[in-house]
């Protein structure tokens, strides 16, 4: 029995024309490389975004710091000069607002007349209790209340020796927002009125800054969003209401959190990560603190700063795609004298190396391209003649072993005419196992050779015992069990046996132990060892011996059941159950034998 396909007839190779020269792959590999020079050009086109993305982040930088420091500038000079202001318009009337025989209806026309748009509530407060207020009509006194009175008590404690003490003392409030449509900025600005050495009350004002803001950062055309933090980090003044409302804080925002953690007066730029909407976005940031510690920001987006750049690249990759076109219309013109040769080149060797060994190229290409496909065609028949003749060689080979083993089986039938046939059924029913476990054509390769010869040690066994009609005596039946380790004697010095050996030494272990010769159990005994036992143990019970009659195959199949976990391997005999299912077993040969030795 083999299970390898013969090989096919030889045939003459075929004859290959003589090389011609062709021309010069040269050519096509010029225009290549002059598409590649598309490449310096996107390389130089990063190169100068880079350089205009960093210039400008340096610019923006510079840009914002100055920018920072011109409206802290700014909002000091003017906050200054309402205060120079202020104590002017404090000094002018504390003669007439500390005058006790003074009216009080010339007081409060004096304090009309300094109302204005900047000076937006004027308050005295004697310390009498009686008190003075002139305010625009826009501005609701109670809104200032308490800055106001906060100012009355600072300017009374600035004061020393109980009344006595400067008339030029100022306090000045953090800044206040007044109510309304949109919330101005204003300070509180409060002054002791003192008259002839003596106090006599507390003038204060509310002073308004918004228009100042509004003078040095609305204006600001730039897509910058600048705003200001009182000293407490509330949003006093903003050029974007919608973006930064005024009166609002800011926690968040990593700008301002460095601005409160560090208490230097330098300008500081930074870039930092914000949300707007809940969707994070890159910000370049900058700030600055004033003499009053308030903080002046001045914030931007880095996709409106990189606005030039994005510009930039979209002209570039337009030009770019223009180019491209060009160079694909050139590259898919050139393709055709080397892709299409390529590819046939490709596909005749993509069906060679999958086993069609008459596999050719036809290449009409006049450079080296054709001389390669002529090569390969050149190559592909030598290689087929090659492999037909190894093909030929190797089964020649094969014979040849199957042949020996075959005359080996055949010496060992002859010596033990007991058992005539037994190799040769054994071999059907181990291979009929093997292929239903599922194992690969090498593992069943190995089995059949196994199968064949697991009896070959009874070469070396006395034929006295081989042939003996009756029940061996245990001298004769140890001589008798020696015949497995005698087996793998023989086959080991042969080096393509030695897969081979487990199951011509292995064949008589029991899966519980107790088995011969090594006495292994489970699965120390070898898989091929344990479908051999199973093939070998069917057939010694539908066989005539000389100390049994032969069974017949149902019965020795229910036998074998009974075998399965004492003597023999549970899963091997589950695939004989198949196999004797499917009908793998040729048992249909031998009913009448079997049974004329059942019935004899």
């Amino acid at each position: 029995m083999s299970l390898r396909k013969s090989a096919e007839a030889p045939v003459v190779p075929a004859t290959v024309a003589p090389f011609k020269r062709r021309g010069s792959i040269l050519v096509t590999l010029v225009a290549v490389l002059t598409a590649v020079g598309l490449a310096p050009l996107a390389f130089v086109a990063w190169k100068l975004i880079v350089y205009n993305r960093e210039a400008l982040t340096t610019e923006q930088q510079v840009y914002q710091l100055l920018l920072a420091s011109s409206i802290a500038r700014e909002v000091d000079s003017r906050v200054e000069g309402l205060r120079a202001q202020f104590l002017g318009v404090s000094q002018a009337l504390a003669p007439a607002l500390g005058n006790p025989a003074a009216r009080p209806e010339d007081a409060g026309k004096l304090l009309e007349d300094v109302t204005d748009e900047r000076l937006l509530c004027v308050h005295f407060a004697g310390i009498g209790g009686e008190s003075l207020t002139s305010c625009s009509a826009a501005l609701d006194p109670r809104s200032v209340a308490q800055p106001i009175r906060e100012g009355f008590r600072k300017s009374i404690e600035s004061l020393a020796g109980g009344g006595e003490g400067r008339a030029d003392s100022l306090w000045v409030s953090q800044p206040v927002l007044l109510p309304g449509k949109r919330p101005r900025a204003a300070l509180v600005l409060s002054a002791p009125v003192v008259v002839s050495g003596r106090l006599r009350g507390v003038l204060s004002a509310v002073v308004d800054i918004q228009s100042a803001w509004d003078a040095v950062a609305s204006g600001n055309s730039t897509g910058h969003t600048i705003f200001a933090l009182d000293a407490a980090g509330r949003v006093i003044a903003s050029n974007d209401a919608k973006a930064i409302a005024p009166g609002t804080t800011l926690p968040q925002s990593a700008l301002v959190l460095a601005f409160r953690a560090a208490d230097s007066r330098y300008p500081v730029t930074m870039p930092f990560t914000g949300e707007d909407g809940g969707t994070p976005r890159e910000y370049l940031g900058s700030y600055l603190r004033t003499h009053e510690g308030w903080g002046v920001f001045v914030q931007i987006e880095k996709e409106k700063i990189f606005a030039p750049v994005r510009d930039m690249v979209k002209t570039t990759r337009n030009w770019a795609l223009v180019a491209l076109a060009l160079a694909l219309v050139a590259a898919l013109t050139l393709a055709g004298t080397l892709s299409t040769p390529i590819q046939r080149l490709a596909s005749a060797s993509r069906e060679f190396a999958k086993g069609n060994l008459k596999a050719r190229v036809s290449v009409r290409s006049r450079n080296e391209i054709g001389e390669l496909a002529d090569t390969f065609n050149l190559m592909a028949s030598e290689i087929e003649d090659f492999i037909r003749r190894l093909t030929q060689a190797a089964q020649e080979n094969r014979e040849l072993f199957l042949g020996t083993i075959n005359a080996l089986t055949a010496a060992i039938d002859a010596k033990d005419p007991y058992t005539k046939g037994h190799s040769e059924r054994v071999n059907t029913y181990a291979v009929a196992i093997a292929r239903v476990m599922g194992l690969d054509e090498e593992q069943i390769w190995e089995i059949h050779v196994a199968s064949r010869l697991h009896d070959v040690g009874k070469i070396a066994v006395d034929d006295a015992v081989l042939r003996k009609p009756g029940i061996l005596d245990p001298e004769e039946m140890a001589l008798m069990k020696t015949h497995p380790v005698r087996g793998a004697a023989i086959m080991e010095s042969i080096h393509q046996m030695r897969n081979m050996i487990p199951g011509l030494r292995n064949h008589h272990e029991r899966w519980a132990g107790g088995g011969y010769p090594d006495g292994l159990q489970g699965d120390e005994i070898p898989l091929m060892a344990r479908i051999i036992s199973v093939a070998d143990t069917f057939d010694a019970m539908t066989t005539n011996r000389p100390y049994q009659k032969a069974m017949s195959p149902e019965l020795a199949r229910r036998r074998i059941n009974e075998l399965q976990g004492a003597v023999l391997d549970a899963r091997v005999v589950e695939a004989f159950n198949r196999a004797w299912d499917e009908g793998r077993f040729p048992l249909a040969e031998r009913v009448d034998e079997i049974e004329v030795a059942v019935s004899a």
